[in-house]
């Protein structure tokens, strides 16, 4: 990965703060603290040269007291807070994601819906409500088709149609216990959640909404909370909740390999060349710079108090608009 060619973003948790990083050393470059607790998730927005980072509130998933109801937007050019989207009364917005037709779909957990926002503006077009206040994560079908979000300890997922004007809601898929993340591969047509009861992976067809398989992980003795595949769609990475593990898969969903990792690791992002994945470990105020070739940890850097998740943008891209 070039350093000239990308920049790297962290939400810092922990610190209640944005950390704008070096790519290569991860040293912080640049750091923005001016937000109400606390900054949760991170959608890029590279045409538009900015970032979505949700005000989740000042808890965590199941006990929230006082929910945000915003959403901080940074400038990625100049490297500063650009102001806030406010989603009265919307409540505790957190996962996010850019659908095809250029919209921001954003779940509302404690409001039980999802605003549509338009980039362009920072306005929220719409609303879709859904049937659940435990939706704390969401992802759409490459075609931009359908949306899901896993309502957490409802065991369900429920799925929108995004064809119909104002979203409809179409089925809710029922499974056998509470999950814990969800994501849709961008190569084939399923997307997997992770179970919150037990260390295993459900891979569900997005076409029927029926559970095509349950993939167990041996090498996990707790549950796994985030899954996130490469942006190719080539790799999946299932990242272990309370658990200092990730385990590797390819695009098919045969397993590579386990890999220790920090303490209460979150999230993660793979650099833009696909060499490394890069996970953040929230207890321990570090990152773990995996190889994916040796699928080892190849160096852990300190990084802020506890970042959440982070991710790159092109700065090529942002310069030139």
């Amino acid at each position: 990965m070039q350093s000239e060619a990308y920049g790297l973003l962290a939400v810092d948790k922990q610190g209640n703060r944005v950390l704008f990083l070096n790519p290569e050393t991860f040293a912080v470059e640049r750091e923005l603290n001016a937000f109400p607790p606390r900054p949760h998730e991170l959608l890029m927005l590279a045409p538009w040269g900015k970032a979505y980072v949700p005000i989740y509130g000042d808890g965590v998933h199941g006990n929230n007291p006082h929910p945000g109801h915003k959403v901080a937007v940074i400038d990625l050019q100049r490297r500063e807070i650009s102001g806030f989207i406010d989603l009265s009364p919307l409540r505790a917005p957190h996962s996010g994601q850019l659908g095809r037709d250029g919209k921001v779909y954003l779940c509302c957990e404690q409001s039980a819906a999802v605003a549509v926002i338009d980039p362009q503006t920072d306005k929220v077009e719409k609303i879709i409500p859904i049937p659940s206040h435990n939706a704390h994560r969401l992802t759409l079908s490459p075609s931009g088709r359908k949306l899901f979000t896993d309502n957490e300890e409802d065991a369900t997922i429920t799925v929108v149609d995004l064809c119909e004007a104002e979203g409809r809601v179409i089925d809710t898929i029922l499974l056998p216990g509470p999950i814990a993340g969800i994501a849709a591969s961008p190569k084939h047509p399923y997307l997997v959640a992770s179970a919150a009861d037990a260390p295993l992976l459900y891979l569900i067809d997005r076409q029927s909404h029926r559970i095509r398989q349950r993939i167990t992980l041996p090498g996990h003795q707790q549950p796994c909370q985030v899954v996130r595949f490469s942006a190719d769609g080539e790799q999946l990475v299932a990242i272990g909740d309370q658990e200092p593990l990730v385990t590797l898969f390819d695009d098919l969903l045969n397993p590579l390999g386990d890999i220790s990792v920090g303490n209460m690791p979150m999230d993660g992002c793979f650099t833009p060349d696909r060499q490394q994945l890069l996970i953040a470990n929230q207890d321990d105020g570090t990152l773990s710079v995996i190889d994916l070739a040796q699928r080892k940890v190849i160096a852990t850097p300190r990084v802020g108090t506890g970042c959440e998740v982070l991710g790159y943008f092109p700065i090529g891209q942002i310069n030139g608009r």
